[in-house]
């Protein structure tokens, strides 16, 4: 019996899953990268781009198809180790719907 359960679980996960994590592109890493330079780039804490930003727009329309772990991964282990975790930090941001009037 728990034994199905589990089963019935993994299924429901994988039906209802509302991203395709794993599938990602080096388009999709560079669109990121370019909008969003200023943030991931930067050599200090800090200036986390505003969230009706070109940056988070195309944060945003890359997340409706995959995850930003994805696009990490895209990433060498250097760019990894220095940008890794703004890369990852910019889905938190950004999954904030913005309150700019002009968006």
């Amino acid at each position: 019996m728990p034994k199905r359960v589990a089963v019935l679980l993994l299924v429901f996960a994988i039906i209802f899953s509302p991203k395709v994590a794993g599938k990602c592109t080096s388009d999709q890493k560079e669109v990121i990268a370019y909008n969003c330079a200023l943030y991931i780039y930067r050599p200090r804490p800090g200036g986390a781009p505003e969230t009706w930003s070109l940056c988070c727009k195309k944060v945003r329309e890359v997340m409706q198809v995959t995850d930003m772990e994805c696009i990490v991964q895209l990433l060498t282990p250097k760019e990894q180790a220095f940008y890794g975790k703004r890369f990852r930090d910019l889905e938190l941001i950004c999954s904030i719907r913005p309150t700019h009037p002009h968006s």
